[in-house]
């Protein structure tokens, strides 16, 4: 705070205090300028920015009349502020100034308003330490301080607010231990410390705190075990502990609080397995979320029990055996998410449980992928609910076609079936999935032509057709999918020329690849437009023609894959602008002339491969070119000099000459 300030607070504090009887307010009203205005003064003066100008009515003109309508001191009109009017008339007993984009630091005279039950600054822009004065304010029920910038560790000082039942410091830089003194915090209902840097264990004492209902501590750096007496507090209704670093069991007592609606502690790696009767012990279960953990055992069949089941996360365990039948009687599932187990269907009943989710009206997500499920995909799956965004099913080994109907699903985002054992050609209405953004059908059996009908998804983002016997040229209605950043058509038998209009596609950063396929005619020029794009793979086709000049646009590439073609010509001097390049294959074509001295300053690359072509004179011999793990120059028979392990003759003595300026 800067000096005038605070000599100003302290000039009103005592002109405030010997005010004439004629202008000032009532004796206890008097009192209450003294200590609240000042403060409130003072809070504003730690503001750097009000973008709503809610705090420009907090001001105070001594000379005018200090109470408001209701005769109350006039701050008790100020937005944010509420007074008491009864027990203690005038004294600040609530600020709440929530989501309005202030800026700057707590100003620690808060801890003076003696009578303050709420404090609400949350979704602001505030920043600096938690003030320890705030341990003052002993009347606070309610402390509020999520969403903000706040750093350094949490105040000892708050285990001193006896009547504090709600404390949300959520989405904060704050670091260091839970304080010990909050095990004294017995009121306390709810604790929300997620989203911070907190790190050390989770105390045990938090059992003991048995009013609590909420307890987050999610998004932390907190190790260790979980304490099994925390299966103490009986009235807890919200647990998350997700990604954090704990590990051990995970205390089966914590299944008996049957008053639990969530359980998160996901992304952890904790062990141990569902109860049997899960469903009956935790009837108001709403989310059950143990994913990325190290979970075994069935999934019990009493969850089709469980009425209030809406997200039931368990991708990323072991849980083994078949998927209860009945589990989505219930009709609750909005999210049913068990990918990356061990779960196994091997008869057609075994896919029974998809019937009982087409009971799910609301179902969004189905994740099944990377299990050990076999056999024909049922026609069941397109009874499922038309909310379907995400469908994931590949790493599998499910057969047969691609089931008709697919194309009712209207709202669908993500569709995976990658990696197993698909067959037939592809569903012509594929294309009239206008939501779709994310299409993975790899590592199949699919044959026949890519469907033009493609071209129609302008949602896709990222495009996945590789490992298939698809033939036929590429459509050159892809080239209308003007936010797709990866595109990957490799190991295929496609034929023809690479199409112009999918090298126009200004959105494509991530990938494209089209290798390994049957690939002919030159590269177009329009790969220049591709400014943006970090992989460009169109190795093992039959391209030919000299690589045009137009690559050199592509500079934010750091792979370039070019090896196995019938390009001629020599290494284009534009190259020189990939200086990003970490991966660079012109190997097994038919390049000719000299190598760029403009390569060995390539400091970026780790893989340079010109194998197998018709380059010739002399090899540079410094930086790059002297590390034999990242340069393969064999298969160039009129190369010559460059480092010893390259065992190439020595060059005339005038072309040695021409590199040794570049070093």
């Amino acid at each position: 705070m800067k000096i005038w300030q605070l000599v100003m607070i302290h000039l009103l504090t005592h002109t405030l205090l010997f005010f004439t009887p004629s202008s000032q307010p009532t004796n206890n009203q008097t009192s209450n300028y003294g200590v609240d205005l000042p403060v409130l003064l003072s809070f504003k003066s730690f503001i750097t920015s009000d973008p709503t100008r809610a705090l420009s009515s907090w001001s105070w003109d001594p000379a005018g009349n200090g109470t408001s309508t209701a005769s109350l001191p006039v701050y008790c009109e100020w937005v944010g502020v509420a007074c008491s009017n009864r027990r203690h008339p005038g004294h600040v007993t609530a600020i709440r100034l929530q989501g309005i984009g202030l800026a700057g630091t707590i100003c620690p005279q808060l801890g003076n308003l003696t009578h303050l039950r709420v404090l609400d600054l949350s979704a602001n822009n505030l920043a600096g330490e938690i003030p320890g004065s705030l341990g003052r304010c002993t009347s606070l029920h309610a402390l509020d301080l999520g969403v903000n910038y706040l750093s350094g560790s949490m105040p000892a000082s708050l285990g001193l607010l006896s009547k504090l039942t709600f404390l949300n410091v959520t989405h904060n830089n704050l670091t260091g231990d839970i304080p010990m003194p909050f095990s004294n915090l017995s009121a306390l209902s709810n604790l929300s410390m997620s989203s911070n840097h907190f790190h050390g264990q989770i105390p045990s004492w938090l059992g003991n705190l048995t009013s609590l209902t909420h307890l987050e501590l999610a998004q932390n750096g907190l190790t260790g075990h979980v304490p099994p007496g925390l299966g103490k507090m009986t009235n807890l209704v919200k647990f998350d502990i997700h990604d954090n670093k704990l590990e051990g069991p995970f205390p089966p007592s914590m299944f008996n609080i049957s008053s639990i609606t969530l359980l998160d502690i996901g992304f952890n790696q904790l062990s141990g397995s569902l109860p049997l009767d899960i469903g009956f012990k935790l009837p108001k279960i709403n989310v059950l979320a143990t994913h990325v953990n190290q979970f075994k055992g069935p999934i019990p069949a009493s969850l089709s029990n469980a009425s209030s089941l809406k997200y039931l996360l368990l991708r990323g365990n072991q849980y083994h055996g078949l998927i209860p039948r009945d589990i989505g009687i219930h009709g609750r599932f909005r999210s049913f998410s068990l990918g990356h187990n061990v779960l196994q269907a091997t008869e057609p009943r075994d896919w029974d449980f998809l019937t009982s989710l087409t009971n799910c009206s609301n179902l969004g997500i189905l994740d099944l992928e990377q299990n050990n499920l076999e056999g024909v995909m049922p026609v069941t799956i397109a009874n499922l609910s038309k909310e379907l965004k995400w469908i994931a099913l590949g790493s599998n080994k499910i057969a047969g076609t691609i089931p008709a109907g697919l194309v009712a699903f209207q709202k669908l985002t993500m569709l995976i079936l990658a990696d197993s054992l698909f067959t037939g050609t592809l569903p012509l209405d594929i294309g009239q999935l206008p939501s779709l953004q994310y299409l993975d059908l790899s590592h199949n059996r699919f044959d026949g032509k890519i469907p033009q009908s493609l071209g129609n998804i302008t949602q896709l983002s990222n495009l996945s057709l590789s490992n298939n016997f698809l033939d036929g040229s590429i459509p050159a209605s892809l080239g209308n999918l003007t936010k797709l950043t990866s595109l990957d058509l490799s190991s295929n038998s496609l034929k023809g020329g690479i199409p112009q209009e999918i090298l126009s596609i200004p959105s494509l950063t991530v990938l494209l690849n089209l290798s390994n396929n049957a690939l002919s005619g030159s590269i177009p020029t329009q790969i220049g437009n591709l400014n943006s794009l970090s992989t460009i793979d169109l190795s093992m086709n039959k391209l030919s023609g000299e690589i045009p000049d137009a690559v050199s646009s592509c500079v934010q590439l750091n792979s370039l894959y070019l090896q196995e073609n019938l390009l001629e010509g020599q290494i284009p001097k534009g190259f020189s602008s990939l200086r990003g390049l970490e991966n660079l294959d012109l190997s097994n074509n038919n390049l000719a002339g000299a190598i760029p001295d403009f390569l060995q300053t390539f400091e970026l690359l780790t893989y340079l491969n010109l194998s197998f072509n018709n380059l010739s004179g002399p090899v540079p011999n410094t930086r790059i070119f002297g590390n034999a793990t990242i340069v393969s120059l064999a298969g160039n028979s009129m190369l010559c000099g460059g480092p010893p392990f390259l065992k190439l003759p020595s060059c005339p003595s005038h072309q040695a000459n021409s590199t040794e300026s570049v070093s």
